[in-house]
């Protein structure tokens, strides 16, 4: 695949580059995300250069866009993970960096939207991309807080 070595750079730069099969946390979004921002972020600058160039405001707005979702899906492959800490706490960093522990014991429910799943731990919510990578620790630790609260289903 032609992208590879961009990802492999990519992750260098971010430091985030983790030996083959290895994974960076309970939860974590996939390489592809990555490939997929540097797509954007050279067409937003290709698409920058030509609107500079033709002083076209059409193909300006259309660079900032471009820019802007490849910054934005950077930033979530980058920082949005889960890692669990011990069997009764988990630590959620937002795409913006933001860390926050939360207890296993504080799940309340998992809502699933369209393209995601939603988590409600105490008085905040996780967010959980429908492409997202978990750990089958991080799945095992979320099923058993949820038998505890609604029992087997199966039954």
């Amino acid at each position: 695949m032609k992208f590879k070595l961009l990802i492999k750079l990519g992750e260098w730069i971010l430091g985030k580059a983790c030996p083959d099969g290895e994974m960076r946390a309970d939860m974590f979004l996939p390489i592809k995300l990555l490939a997929f921002s540097v797509v954007l972020v050279m067409a937003g600058i290709a698409i920058g250069v030509y609107a500079f160039l033709n002083s076209s405001l059409g193909a300006a707005v259309g660079a900032c866009i471009a820019l802007a979702l490849g910054v934005g899906a950077l930033l979530c492959w980058k920082n949005q993970t889960i890692t669990v800490l011990n069997d009764e706490e988990f630590e959620y960093c937002t795409f913006l960096g933001k860390k926050i522990v939360y207890r296993f014991s504080d799940i309340r429910l998992i809502r699933k939207n369209n393209d995601s799943m939603t988590m409600f731990v105490g008085n905040g919510k996780v967010h959980i991309e429908s492409m997202a990578i978990l750990s089958d620790r991080l799945i095992g630790l979320i099923n058993k807080q949820l038998e505890s609260l609604y029992g087997d289903k199966e039954n």
